[in-house]
């Protein structure tokens, strides 16, 4: 019995060392900008880079990449805004409206347009101008793509600001990229609110960089004994771990702005959302909405980067695809 004893606390303190060594090499390897797509490292990589402030985020990026808007709290600042983060160095062009591609921006007056509307996913966080699925869409269908996604933007702010573009007239086509984090928005904004500098200034100031605390860095270490095993067991079952979404709840309130918003218009409203591997969203799949249509556009892990949830280059092609396919059925 002693000799089992000797054994398991022999392997428990050799598992502490090599925790101890995974989290110390992943850790300064994601602080000089080094990612790995590999088991354990990947997700002690992808934990603390999401949730102890290495990550860099738009919206509050120190790059100044927004100013205050009275009626949006912000939007991107015109110009060139650069926006890195370990996996990618980009550079973001914005004009009052959109989001330019820098290739072929210009809009003349009797084009009809397309307009895509979302958050980071459709503003394009982490891939260069000409490689968003809004710029990949223009070159599939042909027609004039304006870009006006801005990174947490929810329905409610998206639409808003559509709605003081001056191309909204020619807008004959509206695509709205819908993300899960939306919905706290869209039940509580006021879409009439007038915003002061303070609100601004108190959400630029939010965001938490706890990458340097040692008592979060600790607790994350804590994590990294238990995450090998977790995604282990994602590995080996993963239809048995997905995390299953009531999506019905966000229908229910994307369907009230949209008629809303856009009712007795003459103009295509097409909801897209993207779907992770480890996801399922529950609602009535054969449910036709009154006011726009519904794409459920489901992701691989090459469609992302690597400890970045978003999509890359290669998933902003298939998005595009994805939509174009769509809108010729």
């Amino acid at each position: 019995m002693k000799k089992i004893i000797g054994y398991l606390v022999l392997i428990i303190i050799n598992y502490l060392f090599i925790s101890l060594v995974v989290f110390t090499f992943s850790l300064i390897s994601l602080k000089k900008g080094k990612v790995y797509d590999l088991l354990w490292i990947k997700y002690v990589q992808k934990n603390l880079y999401s949730k102890t402030g290495f990550r860099n985020v738009f919206q509050h990026s120190t790059n100044d990449c927004v100013e205050f808007d009275k009626d949006l709290i912000y939007v991107p600042k015109t110009g060139l805004c650069n926006f890195s983060n370990a996996e990618f160095q980009t550079k973001l062009n914005f004009d009052k409206y959109r989001r330019l591609n820098l290739v072929d921006d210009k809009i003349k007056k009797n084009d009809e347009l397309i307009a895509v509307l979302g958050d980071s996913i459709a503003m394009g966080w982490g891939v260069e101008n000409n490689e968003t699925f809004s710029y990949n869409l223009q070159k599939l269908t042909g027609k004039k793509v304006i870009n006006q996604g801005v990174s947490s933007y929810g329905t409610i702010r998206e639409i808003k600001k559509l709605k003081n573009s001056k191309y909204y007239n020619q807008v004959k086509t509206i695509i709205i990229q819908y993300h899960l984090n939306d919905f706290g928005e869209n039940i509580h904004m006021n879409p009439e609110k007038i915003y002061t500098k303070k609100d601004f200034y108190d959400y630029f100031n939010s965001y938490k960089n706890d990458s340097r605390s040692f008592v979060i860095l600790l607790k994350f270490y804590k994590k990294t004994l238990r995450l090998l095993f977790s995604h282990l067991n994602d590995l080996l079952f993963p239809e048995k771990n997905k995390i299953e979404w009531d999506f019905r709840k966000d229908l229910k309130e994307l369907e009230r702005i949209i008629s809303k918003n856009f009712s007795g218009e003459d103009k295509k409203i097409i909801v897209f959302t993207t779907v992770e591997p480890w996801e399922k969203f529950n609602y009535d799949k054969s449910k036709n909405f009154e006011n726009f249509d519904l794409l459920e556009i489901q992701f691989k892990d090459s469609h992302k980067f690597i400890i970045d949830d978003h999509p890359n280059k290669i998933g902003h092609e298939f998005i595009s695809q994805k939509i174009y396919e769509f809108l010729n059925t």
